[in-house]
C-alpha cells in the first residue's frame, strides 16, 4: 500500500489500529498477514517522520530579558 503524503498523524493511526485488528484475526491467510504487516510497517514510518517533522517545528517562546528566545520543547534524537 502506498502511503498518501497528506495522510495525517491521526488517520495513520487509525489504519495502524486497523491493521492490528485484522492481525490478531485467526483466519488471516500467510500471504495476507505479510501484506498487513508491510502496511504496518510503512505507516508506523510515516506517522514517525510527521512525528519527527512536529518536533522540529515545536518550541517554546521564552522572554529573557526583554528578547525571546526559541527554545526546543523536546530533544531531539538521532
Amino acid at each position: 500500500m502506498a502511503i498518501d503524503e497528506k495522510l495525517s498523524f491521526e488517520a495513520g493511526i487509525e489504519r495502524l489500529e486497523g491493521i492490528v485488528e485484522a492481525l490478531e484475526q485467526r483466519d488471516v491467510s500467510l500471504e495476507n498477514a505479510l501484506s498487513l504487516f508491510q502496511d504496518g510497517v510503512s505507516l508506523i514510518q510515516h506517522c514517525n517522520a510527521l512525528l519527527n517533522k512536529a518536533e522540529q517545528v515545536m518550541g517554546v517562546l521564552l522572554e529573557e530579558d526583554g528578547e525571546l528566545h526559541l527554545e526546543r520543547a523536546l530533544p531531539v534524537e538521532g
